[in-house]
């Protein structure tokens, strides 16, 4: 049994047989997300996590998931959401807000992450180890990266010499410089645009995982993928601090522990969801191109200025332990 259907199940045995009783005093936890209510991430991974929590809880409290952008909307904003107490937990893409959290900008560049697994892991060794910051307003649950962010166009992107003048949806500064790099032209619009602005012809393709592809509705308006590697995304799972130091001292441990059960999951599930996606890319005749090596030097090349930038942003320490435990990493493969 996967782990997904061993969360559900075990949530859906502890109600019925009462081991996991939810006393008059039980306190409902909201856990808000800007993700549609049908996505993925949602239904698989958020909705999961919060029946595990509530499960591990044991009477305590439940977790209730809402999403659509409920609580709010703006992806932006998730971060205040929960700090102001809007919301019990969420999840952040810190790098929306390169100024409060200077280290994401790490993940984001071209080449750094190239699995889920080497950029998850890693990601979470550092926060561990109090190299990676996350802010002082938020307690961390989980910090995580998706795959890297390739490129997914209406039309056959073969090498790197086609990206120029390619009208690209991006997220960030880095994305943006990277695109630039290559002669492309970054178009910085929300993601639940992007499809329509790619039927209207506006916009020519976009930078994302998988995931966001399949959530977003890019699969439906684009029929190649450019396997260049662009950067990952990190996000975070966190808490109201409040709402953590209300808990019992064993619920506050149950938060302190979920940080690797929900990486667990976030693999596990990144990879399932990732094998049902090309599947069906494959069966409606979606063509995915593999960046060669020498492109894929040549785009670091070309990026190589924003290397120096982070590293003055976050810190020698950061960087060189990212690539350190990564190296590390992909050594106890």
């Amino acid at each position: 049994m996967n782990a997904f259907k061993s969360v559900i199940t075990g949530a859906v045995l502890a109600s019925v047989a009462g081991l996991a009783p939810q006393g008059a005093d039980a306190r409902e936890m909201s856990l808000a997300s800007y993700f549609p209510a049908n996505a993925s991430f949602v239904t698989e991974m958020l909705e999961p996590f919060a029946a595990w929590l509530t499960e591990q809880a044991n009477g305590e409290f439940s977790v209730v998931v809402y999403s659509g952008g409920t609580l709010g909307r703006d992806p932006n904003q998730q971060d205040r959401i929960v700090s102001t107490g809007i919301a019990d937990f969420g999840h952040i893409v810190p790098g929306r807000n390169p100024g409060v959290y200077p280290h994401y900008g790490l993940f984001e560049l071209p080449g750094m992450v190239t699995s889920v697994e080497q950029g998850s892991n890693v990601a979470w060794q550092l926060h561990q180890e109090g190299i990676l910051e996350t802010g002082d307003n938020l307690k961390i649950v989980s910090v995580w990266t998706t795959g890297p962010y390739i490129i997914h166009n209406r039309d056959r992107i073969g090498d790197i010499s086609d990206l120029s003048g390619v009208r690209l949806r991006v997220l960030g500064q880095y994305q943006t410089e990277s695109v630039l790099a290559v002669d492309g032209v970054p178009q910085a619009i929300s993601i639940t645009e992007a499809p329509e602005s790619i039927n209207r012809g506006t916009l020519d393709g976009v930078l994302s995982d998988w995931s966001v592809y399949d959530s977003f509705r890019i699969a439906e308006v684009t029929d190649y993928s450019y396997t260049m590697p662009l950067g990952s995304l990190a996000m975070s799972l966190v808490m109201n601090p409040d709402s953590y130091a209300e808990l019992s001292p064993e619920g506050q441990a149950l938060i302190d522990s979920a940080g690797d059960q929900w990486k667990t999951m976030w693999i596990e599930f990144y990879n399932s969801n990732l094998e049902r996606i090309l599947a069906d890319g494959v069966e409606r005749g979606h063509e995915v191109v593999e960046a060669t090596p020498e492109d894929i030097a040549a785009m670091r090349e070309a990026t190589s200025h924003l290397m120096a930038e982070v590293r003055e942003a976050a810190g020698d320490e950061v960087i060189d332990a990212f690539i350190d435990r990564s190296e590390a990493f992909m050594a106890s493969q």
